[in-house]
């Protein structure tokens, strides 16, 4: 078993003016992450995916992980058959600090 370590980091207002391209937004996220619709938001989940594809050290193919929230409101991964092969477990922590939003990912490897 092996764990991995993803992290990323975004500065919100950069991030903001990307969300004025309706391309970029289909190419990335889901439509259930868009429904609380600020940059803040976006932002981290965008982190958040990012991290992840950095813990598993694959180029991001955007739409095969979706970020969603748990009634208590913490985030978890929802990964494609695809990509969940050789993945037994992540956890997830997104956090926002005026202009900036960080993810950190882990993921728990079945070999």
């Amino acid at each position: 078993m092996k764990i991995r370590l993803g992290t990323d980091i975004v500065y919100i207002p950069k991030f903001g003016k990307l969300l004025e391209n309706e391309g970029f937004i289909k190419k990335v996220f889901h439509e259930s992450e868009c429904k609380n619709y600020n940059p803040e938001n976006i932002a981290g989940i965008f982190a958040a995916k990012e991290a992840f594809f950095k813990a598993i050290n694959k180029k991001p193919d955007w739409l095969k992980v979706e970020v969603k929230k748990q009634k208590t409101g913490r985030p978890i991964l929802m990964v494609s058959n695809e990509l969940k092969e050789n993945i037994e477990d992540t956890d997830i922590s997104i956090s926002h600090e005026k202009d900036y939003a960080l993810a950190t990912v882990l993921v728990k490897n079945v070999n």
